[in-house]
């Protein structure tokens, strides 16, 4: 029974948080999202924390006992019988997203404010929001920047644009002639990664420069700054599981945790 009211007493604080989230980001919950929270029974004892990828789904497919669980989940008008929660190292995507695929896929209704992603505690970093931050990832990474608190974001390809010379692994994308840099960015003060880009080379050669120069990677390394700049990264898996068989590997991931020990 103690260990009972452990496991209820650590939802509540995570449940709490969730709420808190809402409320710090001002998001809209529609009545019908506040009458189905408001129709969980008060003498549950306990609430779900469902992880997402491997566990429900795996890519765009849902395991189909998933489906039947959340079958069993909801009642008869579609309302959960308990506080159900759904948590995730995905980081490419905003909330509203996740929650429209998952709502797709299981055939309940998902709210936004049920979805934590690996994103999601950056919220409470306030200390980084007024700050300039180098986003690395794919997708909306600028409106998840956003999304999350941050006001002063700069992109991998704004920083590419800025500096053309820096980013030279493909030939087909240096720059045929010197071209100055066609934009004047702020020192970056802090990196936050918040899933695995599409071209990695060049996510990790600026990611590089930026750490290497404090922030101004158009400047040349006069010596190493350590501890350098702040890193926020969202997800440090290296493994996920998808439709293949086996598990698929966000190796870039791995050689900027060992670019990480070089610099240290």
């Amino acid at each position: 029974m103690a260990e009972m009211f452990s496991l209820w007493n650590m939802f509540r604080i995570g449940w709490r948080g969730v709420k808190l989230s809402r409320r710090v980001t001002n998001a809209a919950v529609s009545a019908q999202t506040q009458r189905r929270y408001s129709t969980v029974s008060s003498r549950a004892l306990f609430g779900l924390l469902f992880d997402i990828d491997g566990v429900l789904v795996r890519g765009r497919t849902p395991i189909p006992a998933a489906k039947q669980c959340f079958r069993n989940l909801v009642d008869g008008d579609g309302k959960y019988r308990v506080p159900v929660v759904f948590v995730t190292n995905a980081g490419n995507s905003l909330r509203e997203t996740k929650a429209e695929q998952l709502s797709h896929l299981l055939e309940v209704e998902v709210s936004p404010d049920q979805v934590v992603l690996s994103h999601s505690p950056l919220r409470v970093f306030t200390q980084f929001h007024d700050l300039c931050v180098l986003v690395s990832g794919q997708g909306p990474v600028v409106e998840v920047a956003h999304n999350v608190g941050f006001k002063n974001v700069v992109t991998i390809d704004m920083l590419r644009e800025a500096n053309p010379l820096l980013d030279v692994v493909d030939h087909n994308r240096r720059p045929k002639h010197l071209i100055p840099p066609s934009m004047d960015l702020p020192p970056i003060d802090a990196v936050v990664l918040f899933g695995e880009p599409i071209r990695w080379e060049t996510n990790l050669q600026l990611i590089t420069d930026v750490l290497l120069t404090n922030g101004r990677p158009g400047n040349p390394v006069t010596s190493l700054h350590y501890p350098h700049i702040p890193v926020l990264a969202c997800n440090m898996d290296l493994l996920w599981m998808a439709e293949a068989k086996n598990p698929r590997s966000v190796s870039g991931r791995y050689f900027f945790q060992k670019e990480q020990h070089f610099l240290k």
